[in-house]
C-alpha cells in the first residue's frame, strides 16, 4: 500500500515537472497583471508614454495567455513602470516602521541601485540606469525597437525629469529581461 501510495506521488511529482508548469512563477504573473489591470483603468498623463504602456500591457496579456509567466510578469513591470512615467511625480516618502527614510535596512533599497553605492542625487540615479539599460541591451544583443526608443526617451529627459528617465530606464530593463528569459 505505501509504495502503490509514494508511486502516486512520485507519477504525479514527475507529470507536474514533465508539463514543466511553474506554479510561483504564474502566480507571480497573475498578480502583477492584476495590478496592472488596476493601474490601468484610472491612468492619465502623458499620451505618448500611456500608448507604449498599453502596448506593453498587451504584450504581458498575450505573453500569460500563451503560458509564458517569467515574461508576462517583466513585461506587467515594465508597463507598470510606464504607467508611472506618465503620471510624473514622484511618491511622496512614506513614513512609519516600513520605508521609513533614513533606517538603512528597512523597506526598499533607497538610493542604492548597483553594488551598495549610494546615490541620492535623483539625476545620478537616472544616469546610472539608463546607462545599466544601455550596457545590458548592448551584451545581450536585444531586437526589442521599444526598448532603444524607452532608452534614447530616457537620456533625452535626464536633465530636466530624472524621475521619469529612471522609470523609462526601468521598463527597458524589465523589457531587456522578458526578452532574454532571466
Amino acid at each position: 500500500m505505501k509504495r502503490a501510495l509514494l508511486g502516486a506521488v512520485v507519477l504525479a511529482a514527475g507529470l507536474s515537472l514533465a508539463q514543466g508548469v511553474d506554479y510561483r512563477q504564474e502566480a507571480m504573473a497573475a498578480m502583477a497583471l492584476a495590478r496592472l489591470q488596476t493601474v490601468a483603468q484610472g491612468a492619465t498623463g502623458e499620451e505618448k508614454l500611456l500608448a507604449w504602456a498599453k502596448e506593453v500591457k498587451a504584450r504581458a496579456e498575450k505573453s500569460y495567455g500563451a503560458k509564458e509567466a517569467f515574461k508576462a510578469a517583466r513585461e506587467a513591470q515594465a508597463a507598470l513602470a510606464l504607467f508611472r512615467a506618465a503620471q510624473g511625480e514622484p511618491p511622496r516618502p512614506r513614513h512609519g516602521f516600513h520605508g521609513a527614510p533614513g533606517r538603512p535596512g528597512m523597506g526598499m533599497r533607497q538610493g542604492r541601485p548597483f553594488g551598495g553605492r549610494e546615490l541620492k542625487d535623483p539625476t545620478l540615479r537616472a544616469q546610472a540606469l539608463v546607462d545599466r539599460a544601455e550596457k545590458e541591451l548592448d551584451y545581450y544583443r536585444g531586437q526589442d525597437p521599444l526598448v532603444k526608443t524607452l532608452i534614447a526617451e530616457a537620456k533625452g529627459r535626464l536633465e530636466k525629469e530624472p524621475y521619469r528617465a529612471s522609470l523609462l530606464a526601468r521598463a527597458a530593463l524589465a523589457l531587456i529581461s522578458a526578452e532574454r528569459g532571466f
